[in-house]
């Protein structure tokens, strides 16, 4: 199924939204895509809604996309990634990604609502 993406330059946020079901192919179509909008800014924070996925994410899926990240590094640079995610098993694989994403640079966090991830997406880093 098809990850959507929304860019906000006001705030200078990207917006991910993942369906029910999604695949690393769905993952890397939709980083392609959004690499290519106009509207792409490399320093752009990023938001991903995690709320409807219905399914586990396996490490492989996981290290599958921080390699895609390492291989894409120039399109992710110093930022915040936010997942949001409503259920123990989404918080858990957020946390496992969490960890393995420390050496590069991108600074993730979990959030249980989406207010609470724009709020900290806003605030100031670096």
């Amino acid at each position: 199924m098809e990850i959507l993406f929304k860019i906000n330059i006001k705030d200078k946020i990207i917006y991910e939204t993942w369906p029910e079901s999604v695949s690393f192919e769905d993952y890397s179509k939709m980083k392609n895509k959004q690499f290519s909008h106009p509207d792409f800014d490399a320093e752009f924070n990023v938001i991903t809604d995690l709320r409807k996925v219905d399914m586990k994410f396996d490490e492989s899926f996981i290290l599958n996309i921080i390699s895609f990240i390492k291989e894409n590094s120039d399109f992710m640079m110093h930022r915040k990634s936010a997942l949001v995610a409503d259920s123990p098993q989404l918080v858990a694989s957020s946390l496992f990604f969490g960890q393995r994403m420390r050496d590069l640079p991108v600074k993730v966090s979990i959030f249980s609502t989406l207010e609470a991830a724009i709020k900290w997406v806003k605030e100031k880093w670096r």
